[in-house]
């Protein structure tokens, strides 16, 4: 029982560490609304989501997903996190970094020192957006991650690009798409813990009734956005013990 208790309160140290590195307030940009939010199925997370301002116009986007579950994917996660602001800030802040700064380029040096640092077998699927203020464009690349969906003029479409994790393979080169938000798009990036979600017979929620959900409620505060995607999700799978972290990342241009 003594060891049991032990373990018990370490992991939630660990829990509370976890939640530090999470960001404590979103940055407050002219065009853009954001929200992010991280619901773990266990003590901690392997899911990870952040908002890293770059000055006062531009904002970098990120979320993913750790292989692995407990406290090996919350280290990774952590590490992760660690490594991708560092690059951010130290791009982000020198000379005319923020001009030249790419998602491209950042994901290539995460892959190659998440590679170097971590067993064979882990690895991490990521999307990582920088958007500016001025004309409203965001430039992304997806490693490996569930397409966002863009909700526009009640309609849903997925963003286009694709390539691998990060951390599985040595000298990735990635490639990058850019798009201009339009005045009330809903931009809705998230894990496979929302769509994978099952029920009690073991069917996944799926993406047709997360993009039926998103039409009906998109015009919502991003709250009740959230709200509606978490409610649901704890609707369709009742008393079923959830086996994923469930991660969201909101934005809405403004």
């Amino acid at each position: 029982m003594k060891e049991k208790q032990r373990l018990e309160n370490e992991l939630q140290i660990a829990r509370d560490v976890q939640s530090q590195l999470f960001p404590k307030e979103l940055p407050h940009l002219k065009t853009l609304e954001l929200w992010g939010g991280c619901q773990p199925a266990r003590m901690v997370s392997g899911d990870y989501y952040d908002v890293v301002p770059l000055g006062l116009d531009r904002a970098a986007l990120a979320i993913g997903d750790i292989s692995g579950k407990g406290i090996s994917a919350a280290l990774l996660m952590a590490h992760v996190q660690s490594a991708l602001r560092s690059q951010l800030m130290r791009r982000g802040t020198n000379g005319d970094g923020l001009l030249t700064i790419s998602p491209a380029s950042i994901l290539a040096i995460l892959n190659d020192h998440l590679y170097t640092s971590s067993s064979p077998e882990k690895y991490a699927t990521f999307f990582l957006g920088l958007y500016a203020d001025e004309n409203a464009l965001l430039t992304y690349t997806n490693a490996g991650h569930l397409a966002p969906m863009l909700v526009r003029s009640g309609k849903v479409q997925r963003l286009r690009g694709e390539g691998f994790p990060v951390g599985m393979f040595p000298g990735v080169q990635y490639e990058q798409q850019s798009f201009r938000l339009e005045p009330g798009d809903l931009l809705v990036a998230f894990t496979d813990g929302v769509t994978e979600a099952p029920n009690v017979s073991g069917e996944e929620y799926g993406d047709q009734r997360l993009t039926d959900l998103l039409v009906r409620c998109s015009e919502q505060s991003l709250d009740r956005v959230a709200g509606e995607i978490t409610g649901s999700l704890a609707e369709w799978s009742k008393d079923r013990e959830r086996y994923d972290d469930t991660t969201l990342l909101l934005a809405r241009r403004v």
